[in-house]
């Protein structure tokens, strides 16, 4: 009678073991099925979030340049106007034109519509236009101011463009933020419902092979 005991408390032990190792392999898999659709979903919005942080940052950073550098090239084109009037072949005339061309220049310097701007700058070229001089050096500075105008509204134009992106990507970030604080905790949570299940099923498939040595009531678990 000892030995049928024996034989029968062995085979319970072995449905018991395989009961819980059914158990835990079937959360597995219920619970891979939610954690890898969210897995995908939290790095897809974590990367979304770090580009639209990286972009807010280089708008930024990019408009404080584009600032400056119009605000430099017009004041090297105003440096550049005092040296055109220091020739000799400048006349009264021509210092007429080019004390307007300064004056219009503080008049663009501060900020104002890209419209506005265009259309003083076009005033400007139009006038250096007019101006014609043989002296090469004389020609050199007409070429220098003109670039500079050129390229300051080059400046105003790019930072028009960009002006209020920041605040776009600014929003989208915390939007994108929000979406992740809904989801995390979900992910985090079948995360560690996941290895605790696997650490158990590990357990108990080296019960099964007699890897370890279990107690009955640990069979229950």
């Amino acid at each position: 009678m000892s030995g049928k005991n024996v034989n029968i408390s062995s085979l319970e032990r072995n449905d018991l073991i395989a009961g819980v190792i059914a158990k835990h392999k079937r959360f597995i898999d219920e619970y891979n099925g939610e954690f890898n659709e969210l897995d995908g979903k939290v790095t897809s919005l974590d990367k979304q979030a770090e580009s639209a942080k990286k972009n807010r940052e280089y708008v930024l950073e990019r408009l404080d340049i584009l600032k400056e550098k119009r605000h430099q090239l017009y004041h090297q084109a105003e440096n550049l106007l005092g040296d055109l009037s220091s020739f000799d072949e400048i006349q009264v005339d021509d210092n007429k034109i080019i004390h307007s061309i300064y004056d219009a220049i503080v008049r663009i310097k501060p900020s104002m519509t890209l419209e506005n701007e265009k259309q003083i700058v076009n005033e400007i070229k139009e006038k250096l236009s007019g101006m014609s001089f043989d002296k090469q050096d004389i020609q050199k500075l007409i070429f220098q101011i003109r670039s500079k105008v050129d390229d300051a509204l080059g400046s105003s134009i790019e930072l028009n463009s960009i002006t209020g992106s920041d605040k776009e990507f600014n929003d989208m970030f915390f939007k994108l933020n929000d979406e992740l604080k809904q989801v995390v905790p979900r992910h985090g949570w079948l995360k560690n419902r996941i290895e605790s299940h696997k650490a158990g099923l590990k357990y108990w498939e080296d019960a099964a092979s007699g890897k370890v040595v279990t107690t009955d009531e640990a069979v229950e678990s």
